[in-house]
């Protein structure tokens, strides 16, 4: 009885750890800039596939998840290709520097020599799992897109290594994943989503923004991590750093080296 016990249970983490996967996925696609997607590649099934795994959560706040979520779905159905990309252009632009900054190192304090070091620091979770830069692209590896693939990537492998009673490996990628969100992730998101939320008033963005902040601290209260604040300063715009030198793979993920 009781390894029969065992098993349910660890079936039933598996499953939760792949939904929290998937919705990272999500996250990490939504993010991306639209001219490099193809937004009528959503079909029924992926739709469903994330709505399903919003149902499977154990967060407080699932029936509110529920409920973005939908309102995300309904806004894919009335948005085409170009007024996404004029929106995600609208709320981000083409620096670091946009309306809503996408990228980590524009919040907080502003210290220039621990920029390289902070960029580094994040480059290395992603070394450590044979993650490497794609030169083809051109995203710093702070963009929000970026953090959320490899959330879904650590979700997924963890996954992975218990359904193959891989315990270590799994337990490395539990770890890494509570000390990538917060230290990371967790620590400057929950101010970006905030901050995309008040300036996007409505639409896809604005659900998505919504969703982007309540899945966050759900997921950081889950693994007993405070969330950091909702309203970190910006970065002053004058400060100027070379970060052209590290780019990360978005297409479709990361590469393998």
């Amino acid at each position: 009885m009781s390894d029969q016990t065992s098993t349910k249970t660890q079936s039933d983490d598996v499953d939760l750890i792949l939904c929290r996967s998937q919705l990272y996925g999500a996250l990490a696609y939504f993010y991306r800039h639209p001219a490099s997607l193809r937004t009528d590649s959503i079909d029924k099934e992926q739709r469903e596939m994330w709505e399903e795994s919003v149902s499977q959560l154990r967060f407080s706040n699932k029936p509110y998840l529920q409920s973005i979520m939908k309102s995300l779905m309904r806004e894919l159905d009335k948005i085409n290709k170009q007024e996404w990309v004029s929106l995600y252009e609208d709320c981000f632009s083409h620096t670091a520097h946009g309306t809503v900054s996408s990228y980590e190192l524009e919040y907080g304090e502003e210290h220039t020599y621990r920029q390289p070091q902070q960029l580094g620091d994040i480059a290395a979770f992603y070394q450590a799992f044979g993650l490497k830069v794609n030169e083809k692209t051109h995203e710093r590896v702070d963009h929000i897109s970026v953090e959320c693939e490899f959330m879904h990537f650590l979700n997924f492998k963890e996954a992975y290594a218990l359904e193959h009673d891989s315990k270590d490996n799994a337990e490395t990628c539990r770890l890494a994943n509570s000390r990538f969100l917060s230290e990371h992730l967790g620590r400057w998101a929950p101010s970006f989503a905030m901050r995309l939320s008040k300036y996007v008033k409505e639409g896809l963005f604005k659900h998505l923004a919504d969703f982007t902040y309540s899945f966050l601290i759900e997921d950081c209260k889950s693994k007993g991590i405070t969330p950091g604040s909702s309203d970190l300063p910006l970065r002053s715009v004058n400060e100027n750093y070379d970060s052209g030198c590290v780019t990360c793979s978005l297409k479709p993920g990361f590469q393998s080296s």
